[in-house]
């Protein structure tokens, strides 16, 4: 039992190293789940963190195992593989990001990473001698120069744009579906601009897309807090806040920050209303993104408001 809750620890330290290898490679081409990624991804780069990186994990942690004396320690480290996509999925599932992800991809990279790791385990890290690298056989560092150079070729294919994109588009579409159907009328009722309404439609799906209904619900039950962000539109209270009544205070946080505004142009009003509501300096580029897919596709009424934003600009 022990054993099984420590390769559970490791295969969380497994997918917290793979996040952080991710996050500093999309400049590299690595096309990470999420909502606003526009990359030139690299086929081979998103293969080998996806598929491979759980069987040099395993090697790595074999080899320091042997190396210390407790070459015990490696029987049974296939399960880190298993916990590490099953930890994969349970997250895209839980952050609401299912729509997002390419299902057939995610078993391919799965499927492939298991067969990896089975493999690797089976003719590597079973059989009882040293991992470390011996120099009489530095021949077989040869086929390591074969597969570095077969890798450094295959990086050079990327592919942009595509399923990705038409994810995303359509995310944000049933976001915005569902956002009028619940909270159209509380809107409505309360703003009668077009442009305030896209402002607080972007605020609304992007707050939704980044606490989505499984951690609101946790949020809710920090009731040690003083007073915390609770609700689809995150606005901070005292006592716990329904998605509704979230709505309702987020509106009137917006249009008091849209009056307050209202003699300077559009684009920067626009600007600073965005900005009261979150003062992150990468926060209102994000909502940004999120009215341009919401006017050119998701709902094309709003093209005149957005439009009119950037023609002072």
């Amino acid at each position: 039992m022990a054993m099984i809750a420590a390769h559970a620890v490791l295969a969380l330290v497994l997918f917290q190293l793979v996040n952080w290898i991710g996050e500093h490679a999309t400049d590299f081409g690595y096309a990470s789940t999420t909502l606003f990624e526009e990359p030139n991804e690299s086929l081979a780069l998103n293969f080998f963190i996806r598929a491979l990186t759980p069987a040099v994990f395993m090697v790595a942690l074999s080899a320091a195992a042997v190396a210390a004396g407790h070459a015990n320690l490696r029987v049974g480290i296939y399960w880190i593989a298993i916990f590490y996509y099953a930890l994969r999925a349970i997250y895209i599932l839980v952050m609401n990001m299912h729509r997002l992800v390419s299902w057939p991809r995610f078993f391919f990279h799965s499927g492939v990473g298991l067969a990896a790791a089975w493999l690797v385990y089976q003719s590597l890290i079973l059989p009882n001698r040293s991992l470390l690298p011996n120099l009489d056989t530095a021949g077989n560092e040869l086929w390591l120069a074969i597969f570095a150079f077969l890798y450094a070729a295959a990086n050079k294919v990327t592919v942009s744009g595509g399923p990705g994109n038409r994810r995303r588009n359509a995310f944000i579409q049933r976001s915005y579906d569902r956002a009028e159907i619940l909270y159209g009328a509380l809107i409505n009722e309360r703003i009668s601009d077009d442009n305030l309404r896209l402002i607080t439609y972007a605020v609304l799906i992007y707050e939704d897309y980044c606490r989505p209904p499984s951690v609101r619900i946790l949020e809710r039950l920090y009731f040690w807090k003083p007073e915390r962000t609770t609700g689809v539109m995150q606005v901070a209270s005292s006592t716990a806040l329904t998605d509704e009544e979230s709505v309702k205070l987020g509106t009137e946080k917006l249009s008091a920050s849209w009056q307050r505004h209202a003699e300077e142009n559009l684009y920067n009003r626009t600007l600073l209303v965005i900005s009261d509501y979150n003062k992150d300096s990468n926060y209102s580029n994000r909502v940004f993104e999120v009215m341009e897919i919401l006017a050119k596709r998701a709902a094309p009424q709003f093209r005149p408001a957005y439009d009119a934003i950037w023609s002072v600009t």
